[in-house]
């Protein structure tokens, strides 16, 4: 109990630390993009002030002066120079005021900022006059360390004739940055921290459900072992005084199935199988389930409908529709001779080939009321006769390697094999509880 108890644990931390990561990482891209958002539309007004500024600067100068248009220019942009234009986010590192035309008149560089050519390419190239468009903020593709942006602001006069236009780059100072992604940090922390803090006060309460459920699971699961242990001992006394054919036919079918290296899942498939490969019985008459000796013909056509019969059964119940795999092909041979559909080599389900080998060994040790046991070399003598023609080849062969060791620890030992089984139900079924949950709910 203490192992399910932990592997149901460990599922549940997993899962509630898988939620938590989701959604710490769905709050962090929220916050993210809001973050973001801001600093861009902060950005952009400072950009807007900045380009609105000089734009009225170089209209004054126009309207007092009685100079060139170029000269205007210059003169704003020196005065620009003189006093240069700071905030708390960022400045221009690249003025350019042009013509109608867009031909440059003048401009103002910092000759010290990095990558000033390759960004003053970059914004020539992202923005542009676009109709009635008399402003327009761009941000660039981050070419080094800080985001910059690309405006550019038309001059009109008082009639709305265009006298020009400016061009310009604005950078973000990196505290700003710095500022920005510790903000990020700590509500994306802020939020981790708030999201560990409600799992770990809902841990308890959820563990304890999960408990319960797992109880009542068990539960479940030993009252539908029970039925199917108790159904397929029933109909193994009606045919031959004993169940312990089921006990120790489902023992070596479980023995050459791991052999053959089948997965948990199929074997828990397969035991279920061998435990009601004969529950189609209970259809089949008195006379001719427990008559001695030979069935003739029709006697045996009516005994080959118990096949069906199990079909029935098994498939009533939803959780035993599996075990139709052994049920419905356990008298199948490997030549496509057998029945209940003739179904030839791996066409058989491989846990009903593992199944019929077996079950004629057990079948040819143990005694009946119509014959005596074999010995284990004659056993193993029929068996090889039907190899590659009742048998899988292959199946027989690993069996043939295992066959001595069953023999000698279970066939006469009907105790030793009514306990190995039990450990290994106990083991497939309930050995790992969550393994089982995280199958059916995971």
């Amino acid at each position: 109990m203490h192992t399910r108890a932990t592997s149901l644990h460990t599922l549940l931390i997993r899962r509630l630390l898988i939620l938590a990561i989701l959604i710490s990482t769905a709050v962090g891209s929220f916050v993210f993009i809001r973050e973001f958002n801001m600093l861009n539309e902060a950005i952009a007004d400072r950009s807007r002030l900045g380009s609105e500024l000089l734009k009225m600067r170089v209209q004054d100068i126009a309207q007092m002066s009685k100079a060139p248009w170029q000269t205007v220019v210059q003169t704003a942009l020196d005065d620009l120079k003189n006093i240069p234009p700071q905030s708390s986010l960022g400045r221009f590192v690249w003025v350019s005021v042009r013509d109608p035309e867009d031909r440059e008149l003048a401009q103002l560089t910092d000759p010290d900022f990095p990558d000033r050519e390759l960004l003053i390419d970059a914004a020539n190239l992202q923005i542009a006059p676009k109709g009635n468009e008399k402003l327009g903020i761009k941000p660039l593709s981050r070419i080094y360390t800080r985001p910059s942006f690309a405006t550019l602001m038309l001059i009109e006069d008082d009639s709305g004739r265009l006298l020009g236009m400016i061009r310009g780059l604005y950078a973000v100072k990196p505290e700003v940055m710095t500022t920005f992604w510790s903000n990020i940090a700590r509500s994306v922390g802020v939020s981790i921290l708030i999201i560990i803090l409600v799992s770990a006060l809902h841990y308890p309460v959820i563990r304890r459900l999960l408990d319960g459920l797992s109880r009542l699971s068990i539960n479940l699961l030993d009252a539908n072992l029970e039925t199917v242990q108790g159904l397929g001992s029933a109909i193994a006394k009606r045919d031959s005084d004993t169940d312990a054919h089921n006990f120790r036919v489902t023992l070596y079918a479980v023995r050459l199935a791991e052999s053959a290296g089948l997965e948990p899942s199929a074997i828990r498939t397969l035991i279920k199988g061998a435990f009601l490969h004969d529950v189609g019985k209970i259809g089949i008459r008195d006379n001719v389930l427990l008559k001695e000796g030979r069935l003739d013909t029709d006697e045996f056509e009516i005994m080959k409908t118990h096949v069906q019969h199990g079909l029935d059964i098994v498939n009533k119940c939803q959780w035993l529709k599996d075990a139709g795999e052994v049920v419905g092909n356990h008298h199948e041979k490997f030549d496509g001779t057998g029945y209940l559909k003739g179904l030839k080599g791996e066409e058989i389900p491989l846990s009903a080939r593992i199944f019929s080998i077996v079950d004629v060994f057990d079948a040819l040790t143990s005694e009946r009321p119509y014959k005596s046991a074999f010995s284990l070399d004659e056993s193993v003598e029929i068996l090889q006769k039907g190899k590659g023609s009742q048998f899988d080849p292959k199946l027989l062969e690993l069996f043939g390697t295992l066959a001595p060791s069953l023999y000698d620890t279970y066939s006469h030992h009907e105790a030793q094999a009514r306990s190995e089984l039990k450990r290994i139900v106990q083991y497939y079924f309930k050995g790992d509880i969550g393994e089982l949950m995280e199958e059916n709910f995971g």
